[in-house]
């Protein structure tokens, strides 16, 4: 009898793991939960609570020790230390929730389940929308990074300062760019992809310098593919020769411009996410800008760091990235990025001796795209060189959902210009 019961059993625990099988993969599992704010419920009523305290309060030198637990250290230090940086604040507001546009939470869900990783940590299998909305590792963090489509296109004028900390001198910057996405599109017609895309571009990106006078219509093009394990194709145009040179993958290293960031460090980061290897360490709340007015950014010549910045309190992800390659100009980069936008909005940097180089501020704000579409990105930024007491400070006016002729994206285009 006893014999009898043990198979019953046995027959019912084998019959009860087909039905939960057949459940799962007859598409009766449960829902996706996007998109998913980063407070709710008690969470949110103790932000609430703490805001009574501290929203629409100026924070400097004199009170910043009172929220140093929302800092990161290296910010923490430019503003403490007011003999080397001068006196630096911001201001902080409430916390607001960055809904996604309807064409990615639309997207995100019709293609939920269909990207993956391979084997060389190459993306395969993505359509459009967020890839990985149930992000469980740092490499799936940092896809849902990098597929970002700033409303699918934008046109910018960016001006700004390089800035000189120790001798008090500024000097002007002046771009325009360009940025495009063939594939992977959410919200601008057409979605997902453009019909004619034969060389399978994933997206475009052309800028055009305009000051310093050094540098003068200098432009640069570049076009990256579905394909992610396929390099970047990247011209530049020279204008001191009249001629186009191709460029390799380590100029992205230099330093654009005599100011404080490279190739790889535009838009928080701009390279193959395969060449890193990354670590989640988990989550963190912190004081970021992401809903900032940029009326009231503030620069006083000489003073490499934004003044008056709004920054709301916000639980973020926190990614250790290592390049493969020994001789990378970072020995390790820690991304801080927002949950709900996907957007880097700070990085620390450091050198190969490990030492703290550089940090990058992503200034953020909301945008109006396609159709009047809420795009969530960044309108401004600073690059700040921790050794050489150096800052490179940046504002963006961006057009998304710009409608560009694809045709611009081409070698002839970018040498006809150029003249």
């Amino acid at each position: 009898m006893k014999n009898k019961d043990h198979s019953n059993m046995r027959i019912y625990i084998y019959l009860t793991v087909i039905l939960l099988l057949l459940f799962v993969t007859t598409g009766f599992a449960i829902a996706l939960e996007y998109p998913k704010a980063c407070y709710e419920g008690e969470e949110l009523e103790k932000v609430r609570t703490w805001e009574k305290t501290w929203a629409g309060k100026k924070i400097d030198s004199s009170n910043v020790d009172s929220v140093k637990e929302y800092l990161p250290d290296s910010f923490y230090g430019l503003i403490k230390d007011t003999n080397r940086w001068g006196n630096t604040y911001f201001t902080i507001i409430p916390y607001q929730t960055i809904v996604p546009s309807p064409g990615i939470i639309e997207q995100t869900r019709k293609n939920h389940g269909k990207s993956k990783v391979g084997d060389n940590k190459e993306l395969l299998n993505y359509v459009s929308g967020v890839p990985f909305p149930e992000a469980q590792s740092g490499l799936e963090i940092a896809y849902n990074f990098r597929t970002r489509t700033f409303g699918d296109a934008y046109k910018s004028r960016d001006t700004g300062h390089i800035v000189d900390g120790k001798l008090k001198y500024d000097m002007n910057i002046d771009l325009e760019n360009n940025l495009c996405f063939f594939a992977g599109r959410t919200d601008t017609p057409p979605v997902p992809e453009f019909l004619n895309n034969p060389k399978k571009i994933w997206r475009a990106f052309s800028m055009t310098q305009l000051a310093p006078p050094e540098t003068r219509n200098m432009r640069i093009m570049e076009i990256q593919y579905k394909d992610f394990m396929k390099p970047y194709d990247m011209w530049m145009w020279l204008p001191a020769v009249r001629r186009v040179k191709r460029r390799s993958t380590t100029e992205r290293q230099d330093s654009a411009s005599a100011g404080d960031n490279c190739g790889y460090d535009n838009m928080g980061y701009d390279g193959p996410i395969r060449i890193n290897d990354y670590k989640y360490l988990g989550q963190k709340e912190y004081l970021f800008s992401r809903h900032n007015d940029m009326d009231k950014l503030e620069h006083t010549p000489g003073h490499p760091v934004w003044n008056n910045l709004q920054r709301e309190r916000v639980k973020v992800y926190v990614v250790e990235v290592i390049n493969e390659s020994s001789t990378f100009l970072y020995s390790k980069v820690i991304w801080y990025l927002c949950p709900e936008s996907w957007q880097i909005l700070y990085a620390d940097r450091y050198d190969r001796r490990e030492k703290l180089w550089r940090i990058s501020d992503q200034v953020g704000n909301v945008g109006k795209g396609h159709n009047g579409v809420d795009v969530a990105s960044f309108s401004a930024n600073m690059s700040i060189d921790i050794q050489r007491i150096h800052g490179t400070l940046g504002l963006s006016d961006k057009k998304y959902g710009y409608d560009f002729d694809p045709n611009m994206f081409s070698l002839y285009y970018l040498q006809k210009h150029g003249y």
